[in-house]
């Protein structure tokens, strides 16, 4: 392995991270080296002291202690975060490592995260003026807290300029085949996915919580499975809170609360995921706009644009291949 070639990639992990959140990336870039046809990455896991760290699971990490000259040597640090919140506030109040992550920053090619680590960024003021994302969950929390931050809470992954974060748990396997794709090209990420038997590779604003599960653990559960099964109805306020039993007004202001959409920004993302299947499946723009109750196939190419950034004929192409890497900022 020449040193030369080969990109430092340190997973820096905290009491209650995830196990997932840090073994995912590692062995995306695992499987890389080994189809590569030379190594391309060394993978370290730090931590703020070293040692034995203790996952949420219960599964303890060997890891190397996070000192400003470790990080120095880095190419790619990726911070996990932690799983509950009193272990991430103790995380983003440790003043040595947020100095360390500050000092090391401005030499990184790349600095991100995976899941609740975007908080520790932002909280250390490395995320201000950027878009960023996290799990759909802390999405809200982290617009809320961090107004700089540009939170774009859909994405799998979000790429801007050096920066990198990624949604819960799996997403930071996407973010690390974009990765991949970067340094080696699609074709690599392609046979990293197939080796770990993963989804093609997704791209980074893709929604992370495809099936609406936020809005399907609150209050309007069975609503959201009543609209699913009728969208090429007309799902006006009225009618969802008819269906609701609840006065319009009554029904928009709850909905907000339960969701953070209004109901027809809902129903349009309902509508979107299910055109997205029938593209993925194969069918003409035209189709998928008939069976996802979009008035036309240009209504929907607008919701496209807006929601995800690209066009319904680029999402149909990147299904099934290794796509590009996450937009630039």
């Amino acid at each position: 392995m020449n040193p030369a070639n080969v990109r430092a990639v340190g997973l820096l992990v905290f009491t209650g991270s995830q196990l997932l959140d840090a073994a995912g990336p590692a062995d995306v870039f695992d499987v890389a080296n080994r189809l590569a046809p030379t190594p391309m990455y060394r993978v370290r896991l730090l931590s703020p002291e070293g040692g034995a760290v203790r996952t949420s699971s219960g599964v303890s990490l060997a890891t190397e202690a996070a000192t400003p000259a470790r990080l120095a040597r880095l190419h790619t640090l990726l911070l996990t975060g932690a799983a509950r919140e009193a272990e991430l506030r103790t995380a983003a109040l440790d003043a040595t490592t947020a100095r360390a992550v500050r000092a090391a920053a401005p030499r990184l090619q790349r600095l991100g995260s995976v899941c609740s680590g975007a908080f520790l960024l932002a909280a250390w003021g490395l995320l201000d003026g950027h878009r960023a994302t996290t799990h759909w969950a802390g999405a809200a929390r982290l617009r809320q807290g961090f107004p700089a931050v540009r939170v774009e809470e859909d994405a799998l992954y979000v790429q801007s300029g050096r920066l990198w974060t990624s949604g819960g748990v799996s997403a930071g396997i996407d973010m690390a085949l974009a990765m991949v794709a970067a340094d080696g090209g699609r074709w690599l990420a392609a046979r990293v996915a197939q080796e770990l038997i993963l989804p093609a590779h997704r791209v980074g604003n893709q929604s992370q919580y495809a099936d609406v599960l936020q809005a399907q653990a609150g209050r309007y559960g069975a609503l959201v499975d009543w609209a699913r099964a009728r969208l090429t109805e007309a799902l006006t306020v009225e009618r969802l809170a008819e269906q609701a039993g609840e006065s319009p007004r009554s029904f928009h202001r709850h909905f907000v609360e339960a969701t953070g959409q209004t109901p027809a920004a809902f129903v349009e993302q309902l509508r979107l995921q299910a055109a997205r299947e029938q593209l993925a499946a194969g069918a003409s723009a035209k189709a998928a706009a008939r069976a996802a109750g979009f008035g036309s196939d240009t209504v929907m190419g607008r919701a496209f644009q807006r929601r995800l950034g690209l066009s319904p004929a680029e999402y149909r192409r990147t299904q099934g291949h290794a796509a590009p890497v996450g937009p630039q900022a």
